[in-house]
């Protein structure tokens, strides 16, 4: 939210996160980032199965505030840069939490596999 809608530094959206991950260490948390390798190929995937209604509204939210607009970003060409730029700074992030967390692939999109994987995680 930081990046996307405020268009905030990278240092204060890192400093942001890693509060929080201070604040909730106690609880022992765990934190399970799904991950597919091709953005593009991801969000044009989405886009073709989705109402059209749904990608105009996301395309809008990542195009017409914070860093989609700073950078004058239009269309799905520019929601993809966001989201790249968004999965840049969650991967730093995620390396620097100090917290037991899991890096899950599901670049094949197969939601039985993913299911099992989060199942032996649990």
């Amino acid at each position: 939210m930081g990046l996307v809608k405020c268009n905030q530094s990278k240092e204060q959206n890192v400093q942001y996160v890693l509060e929080l991950g201070r604040i909730i260490h106690a609880l022992n948390p765990l934190l399970i980032y799904i991950d597919q390798k091709d953005i593009s190929y991801t969000f044009d995937k989405a886009v073709s199965e989705r109402p059209k209604e749904w990608s105009e509204g996301f395309i809008n939210y990542y195009t017409n505030q914070g860093l989609g607009q700073a950078q004058g970003y239009q269309g799905v060409e520019g929601t993809v840069q966001v989201l790249l730029e968004r999965k840049k700074l969650e991967s730093e992030i995620y390396g620097l939490l100090q917290m037991d967390k899991v890096w899950l692939d599901n670049s094949d999109y197969d939601r039985e596999a993913c299911r099992h994987k989060l199942e032996k995680i649990l």
